[in-house]
């Protein structure tokens, strides 16, 4: 991957650093999931977080066999998903690989599940839509608050059902 300079590294760790470590502490919307997208040039990061019951049903640990087949279909789907879910132009040959997948759960009866995807493409991302599928994938998230950040923007929109796009 590209380095990426230290200015955009560092405003996408200020911005990931927003969603919260502890997850007990935070407020989330069921219904809504965040987006944080850092991008410079052809390279970037990705982070999506939302409620655990809006990706599989249940914001507990699993109790029955039927639990951990849901929950893990929606990590497996986040884990080698991420190109579907947030959909760069097909022109730029992007690779969005995962990072890291997992649920964060908090004290009491709320969890969210993250993921964060490396992004890889063949030319630089400026001036091209970049459009979404969360909704489709995941029927219960119905808003999806993005924050980009690159080297040529810096914006915020709320994706409602995956209509919308956001332009680096």
């Amino acid at each position: 991957m590209n380095r990426i300079s230290n200015r955009v590294c560092l405003a996408t760790a200020l911005l990931v650093g927003t969603l919260g470590v502890h997850v007990a502490d935070a407020q989330h919307t069921h219904g809504q999931a965040t987006l944080l997208i850092g991008l410079e040039g052809a390279a970037g990061r990705i982070e999506l977080r939302a409620p655990a019951d809006d990706m599989y049903g249940f914001e507990r640990a699993p109790r029955t066999a039927a639990e951990r087949t849901r929950q893990n279909a929606a990590l497996t789907q986040l884990r080698t998903g991420g190109a579907t879910l947030v959909k760069f132009d097909a022109t730029l040959g992007c690779r969005v690989v995962a990072d890291s997948v997992g649920v964060l759960q908090g004290r009491g009866t709320h969890a969210e599940v993250y993921a964060r995807w490396q992004v890889q493409c063949a030319r630089p991302v400026a001036g091209r839509p970049i459009g979404f599928a969360i909704s489709r994938a995941f029927p219960n998230v119905e808003r999806v608050s993005v924050q980009l950040l690159s080297d040529s923007a810096q914006t915020g929109r709320t994706i409602v059902r995956d209509r919308g796009v956001v332009v680096p």
